[in-house]
């Protein structure tokens, strides 16, 4: 069973994962360090090939992580901060999953604040100070304008990750212990 963590870039998603997984004893996996793994840089990636190849991509090293994971067992997916948000005709099945992800009792859409002003200054500072990223504060803010909108009309579960990640560790592990005993 999958646990999906969606969100901005900046919104804690990796560092919530990453202890969470040691929390329950469970694997996780990062779309982002995966793609990386089997296509190099993103950015460069994305220079090369252009944003809607990326996408199509993406989509495709997700089915093929979700394919190879024991579906008996609990696992943390971190999903690239655009997941959600990539135009639904990159593929013929990606509206499908897409809905299956934000319709999951198990997928956890993390935002450092649910103030749309505050949550984009705050992704906007956190992924400026990423030193692999190439960009700039303009470029960022109209990224996480475009896709904030996007992820705020998701009907998932949110969590707010701008406190201590032990007490946002804490809220999803008693929220994934609550459904689990359903």
């Amino acid at each position: 069973m999958l646990i999906h963590f969606i969100g901005p870039g900046g919104a804690g998603k990796t560092t919530t994962a990453k202890m969470l997984s040691k929390q329950l004893y469970i694997d996780y996996r990062d779309l982002d360090e995966v793609f990386m793994k089997v296509e190099g840089d993103i950015s460069e990636y994305i220079d090369r090939n252009g944003y809607i190849n990326y996408a199509k991509r993406n989509l495709e090293i997700y089915l093929s992580l979700k394919r190879s994971i024991n579906h008996n067992r609990l696992m943390i997916m971190i999903c690239s901060s655009g997941f959600m948000t990539y135009p639904e005709d990159i593929s013929e099945n990606y509206y499908r999953i897409k809905k299956q992800i934000e319709n999951d009792s198990f997928t956890f859409l993390l935002l450092p604040s649910f103030d749309f002003e505050t949550c984009v200054n705050l992704i906007v500072e956190r992924q400026l100070q990423r030193s692999y990223l190439i960009t700039n504060q303009e470029k960022e803010e109209f990224k996480i304008r475009k896709r904030l909108i996007q992820y705020l009309n998701l009907s998932c579960t949110r969590i707010l990750t701008n406190e201590d990640t032990k007490i946002v560790v804490t809220k999803i592990q008693n929220i994934i212990n609550y459904k689990l005993k359903k």
